[in-house]
């Protein structure tokens, strides 16, 4: 990234670029911000602002020797954070997705547009309201993921906070990981499902949205994502099976989203005859014709 900011003009004025500079300047102890500039709502995301958190430092250290699905994303600077970021959101607009739009960057600050409600907000407001409706929207969550993997991306973390609706399509925020950079692409996309799936198995209220959201994922996505999604889930599958000894009162949130999503998808992709994925745990592929 150059050392000069980058500023989008057809957003900003010259008010609005010396009101936004002086709000960067008095808000800089802050991770993420939301400001009214030109009278309209742009969201500020400083890199310089938080130290990363010594489970992700350990997580870093330990990754090379971890299963290819467990890896962590490269640990970058400032400048290479956003880098990913603003990559990331072009390769997502080029491939017809909604994103927000950069209003401003420089060395440690990226200003984006507001994007409306996300999607968790909006699935909190209908769940009382019309649970019917709140299902749909997991099932429309898991379709436009689906999506996004058939057209060769990876959203990295594809959670309710990190998507919007706009003009009744999905769009998607916060493009702050890039496991396809330490994994095949075939792998991170796997990974994404999961993800998505620790969420959408336990906000479900009605008993087939999870196989309907699972259907809708799989129709839209690349058929080679699914054994590698059975190998992530049947690794974990084993991996979280001592936690359904322990109390549910003693297990924490991601604790149980885990072990609900797992179940989920390791019982509906156990089909019997089904053959053994060609990605390896360590990520390197099997010889074609080799279980």
């Amino acid at each position: 990234m150059s050392d000069e900011p980058d500023i989008n003009t057809d957003v900003l004025s010259a008010d609005g670029l010396a009101t936004l500079l002086r709000l960067v300047v008095a808000q800089a102890s802050l991770r993420v911000s939301r400001a009214t500039v030109d009278g309209r709502i742009v969201w500020i995301k400083r890199y310089d602002a938080q130290r990363k958190s010594l489970a992700k430092l350990l997580h870093a250290l330990v990754s090379p020797v971890l299963p290819v699905f467990l890896r962590s994303s490269a640990q970058v600077n400032a400048v290479e954070a956003i880098e990913r970021e603003v990559r990331k959101m072009a390769q997502f607009r080029a491939g017809g997705f909604a994103v927000a739009d950069v209003v401003f960057s420089n060395q440690s600050v990226l200003v984006l547009s507001d994007v409306g409600e996300v999607a968790q907000r909006t699935l909190t407001g209908a769940l009382a309201a019309d649970p019917a409706r709140h299902d749909e929207f997991l099932v429309d969550l898991a379709r436009a993921l689906g999506e996004v993997h058939r057209a060769g991306l990876c959203h990295g973390r594809p959670h309710p906070r990190d998507m919007f609706l706009r003009d009744g399509e999905v769009g998607f925020l916060d493009f702050e990981e890039e496991p396809e950079a330490v994994m095949p692409l075939v792998m991170a996309q796997a990974r994404d499902a999961w993800l998505l799936f620790l969420q959408i198995s336990p906000r479900a209220a009605l008993p087939q949205t999870q196989s309907r959201a699972l259907a809708a994922y799989r129709a839209a996505a690349p058929l080679e994502v699914i054994p590698a999604l059975r190998t992530l889930t049947g690794f974990f599958s084993r991996a979280v099976a001592p936690l359904r000894l322990v109390p549910h009162d003693l297990l924490g949130k991601d604790g149980r989203f885990a072990i609900e999503a797992t179940r989920f998808l390791s019982n509906a992709l156990s089909t019997a005859g089904q053959p053994v994925s060609p990605v390896s745990v360590t990520g390197r592929e099997r010889p074609r014709g080799q279980s």
